[in-house]
C-alpha cells in the first residue's frame, strides 16, 4: 500500500481542497493510505469541514504550527518529522511557493516521490517586493525539489514553475451527474427560499476574502438591483472578512436584497436554482466552482483575470473588472438551460476521468 501525505493550509471548503476531497472520493483507498499534514486552524476554529468524512475514510489529518515565514526551518523539519515517522513514500504539496518548504520537509524525511501542486496564477502576497524577491529563491528550489508538477490549467502552471520546467495539467475534476440540471430541483429550491420564477438570481461561490473582490460584486449587483426589483444576489462562502462583507451590504442598503450564506455541502442545488454566476476575482487558477457552475449549465461572468482555459460552454463571457456587467447579465430561460454535461469541454472535468491521470503519477 502506497502512503501519501497531502500538505494544505486546512481542509474547510475551497478550490485546492475540494480537488483532495474529489480525488480521494473516487480513488481505491485499498491501494493508498493517505494522511493531510495542515498547519491552519478551522473558520470554525475547531474542526475542519471535511474532518469527519476524512476520518471514516482512514485518512490521518496532522496539525503543524505555522512557522513557513518566521522559522521555515522548523516547518521543514516538522513536515520531515511526519514522513519519516509514519513512513510516506510520497508527499502532494498544495501550498504554492511555499511548497518548497514541505518538499524539502519530504526528501529530509525520506520520501522518494515529491509533488508540487499550482493552483492560481498568482498570490495577492506578491505586491510586496520582498515577497517577490523570495519567490524567485523559493521557485528554484521548488522545481529542483520536486519530482513530479502538476497544474489545475496552463496559465497555473506557468506561474508557479515558469517556463524551463515540464509540469502535467490535471484538471479540478467532478462529479459531473451530480451537477446535471434538474427543473424540478430548481423549482423545489426556489420554492423553499421564497422565490419564484420571475425572480432574478445571482450566484457567488468563493471564500469570503480580498482576491475574490466581493466589494465590486456588491457594487455591480447594486446597480442592477436599483433596475430590476425582482433581483436577488446569494454569496455562499467563509472567510475573515464576513463581518465587512456583512457591513457593507448594510451601508449599500441591500440587506433585503442579499442573502450570505456559509459554505455548502450540496452547492449543486443553489446552481439549480440560480439564473447568473458573477465572479469578479482578482485572479483565479481555473476555479472549481466556475466548472461546476458551468456543468449545470449557468450563465457565467467572470473577470478578465480569470483564465481563459475556463471557458467550457458558449455562455460564458469575461468582463474587464471595471467593465460593463450589468449589459450582460442576460438569465437563459429555465426551458433553454442546456444539458452542459454532454459538452466535451465539460466532459474533460469528469472525476473519473481526471483521478486517472492522477493514478499514473502515484504509480510511476
Amino acid at each position: 500500500m502506497k502512503k501519501i501525505l497531502h500538505v494544505i493550509g486546512g481542509m474547510d471548503r475551497g478550490g485546492a481542497e475540494m480537488y483532495i476531497m474529489n480525488s480521494l472520493r473516487n480513488l481505491d483507498l485499498k491501494k493508498y493510505q493517505f494522511g493531510i499534514a495542515t498547519f491552519m486552524p478551522s473558520h470554525s476554529g475547531e474542526r475542519f469541514d471535511f474532518e469527519d468524512e476524512l476520518e471514516k475514510m482512514g485518512v490521518k489529518i496532522y496539525r503543524v504550527k505555522d512557522n513557513r515565514f518566521k522559522h521555515p526551518r522548523r516547518f521543514i523539519r516538522d513536515i520531515a518529522k511526519i514522513v519519516r515517522e509514519d513512513g510516506y513514500d510520497t508527499v502532494h504539496s498544495h501550498i504554492d511557493f511555499m511548497s518548497a518548504l514541505s518538499l524539502a520537509g519530504a526528501k529530509k524525511g525520506g520520501a522518494t516521490k515529491r509533488i508540487a501542486h499550482s493552483h492560481g496564477t498568482n498570490n495577492e502576497k506578491l505586491n510586496s517586493r520582498i515577497v517577490r524577491v523570495i519567490s524567485v529563491y523559493l521557485r528554484r528550489r521548488l522545481n529542483k525539489l520536486a519530482t513530479y508538477r502538476i497544474a489545475c490549467g496552463e496559465a497555473a502552471g506557468q506561474f508557479l514553475f515558469g517556463k524551463k520546467y515540464e509540469y502535467t495539467v490535471i484538471h479540478n475534476g467532478i462529479d459531473l451527474k451530480k451537477f446535471r440540471f434538474n427543473s424540478n430541483t430548481r423549482l423545489k429550491m426556489r420554492e423553499e427560499c421564497g422565490f419564484d420564477e420571475k425572480d432574478v438570481i445571482l450566484l457567488n461561490i468563493g471564500r469570503l476574502e480580498k482576491v475574490k473582490n466581493h466589494e465590486r460584486l456588491i457594487e455591480i449587483f447594486g446597480d442592477y438591483s436599483r433596475k430590476h426589483k425582482n433581483a436577488h444576489l446569494i454569496i455562499i462562502g467563509d472567510g475573515s472578512l464576513h463581518d465587512e462583507l456583512e457591513n457593507v451590504i448594510a451601508s449599500e442598503r441591500l440587506g433585503d436584497k442579499v442573502i450570505l450564506l456559509p459554505a455548502q455541502a450540496n452547492p449543486e442545488r443553489y446552481y439549480m436554482m440560480a439564473d447568473v454566476f458573477v465572479m469578479p476575482s482578482l485572479f483565479e487558477g481555473v476555479p472549481t466552482v466556475g466548472i461546476e457552475a458551468q456543468a449545470c449549465g449557468m450563465k457565467c461572468l467572470f473577470s478578465d483575470k480569470v483564465p481563459v482555459e475556463t471557458k467550457l460552454i458558449g455562455t460564458s463571457e469575461f468582463i474587464p473588472l471595471n467593465g460593463d456587467w450589468l449589459s450582460h447579465i442576460k438569465p437563459i430561460e429555465n426551458k433553454k438551460r442546456i444539458d452542459a454535461v454532454k459538452e466535451p469541454k465539460v466532459q474533460e472535468y469528469d472525476i473519473k476521468n481526471t483521478v486517472k491521470k492522477l493514478e499514473k503519477i502515484y504509480e510511476a
